[in-house]
């Protein structure tokens, strides 16, 4: 049988896997830096609050506290944004499984997109800028060398598990 993943007979949200749950369409946001200091934004040269306009869109992912994977989960961007006339957030999340593999959702189907922004073979769609393009192209490097030297728990900080402080009580 084929179901939804969410869906009965055997519930298994993609959050389990991803650390974030679909949420929405449509929205046009920025995407706000929480943990400036993460490894992922090494020489990116972001402060706490940076945003990057449009980034976030047209579909957006979040961490949903009552559907988490089974290890601490850190939520290193949060996006506020407005979908179909209800106010919310897109999360960007990392976390490692215990094999050590790390795990990071960006929280936004422009994350690809962001990569040509400003170089003008694409980005430019959606009034992305050279300074997003620059943003997420580095982030995405920082993570694709992590995860090409091995498992990313043995040469990388372990997540600081922020859900609760960022949620309130789960």
């Amino acid at each position: 049988m084929t179901t939804d993943f969410r869906q009965a007979p055997d519930p298994d949200p993609e959050s389990s896997l991803t650390g974030v749950l679909y949420e929405g369409c449509p929205t046009n946001a920025p995407y706000v830096v929480r943990n400036a200091g993460h490894w992922l934004f090494a020489g990116t040269g972001v402060k706490r609050g940076d945003s990057f306009p449009h980034l976030v869109g047209v579909e957006y992912d979040r961490v949903t506290p009552g559907a988490l994977p089974d290890a601490p989960l850190e939520i290193i961007a949060r996006s506020p944004l407005v979908c179909n006339g209800g106010r919310s957030h897109s999360d960007s999340a990392y976390y490692t499984v215990p094999s050590g593999a790390g795990v990071f959702a960006s929280g936004t189907m422009r994350w690809v997109e962001g990569l040509m922004a400003g170089t003008g073979e694409n980005g430019r769609n959606h009034h992305m800028d050279a300074r997003t393009g620059t943003f997420v192209t580095r982030t995405t490097e920082n993570l694709l060398r992590a995860f090409a030297e091995g498992p990313a728990a043995k040469t990388r900080p372990a997540p600081r598990d922020n859900v609760r402080e960022v949620y309130g009580s789960t």
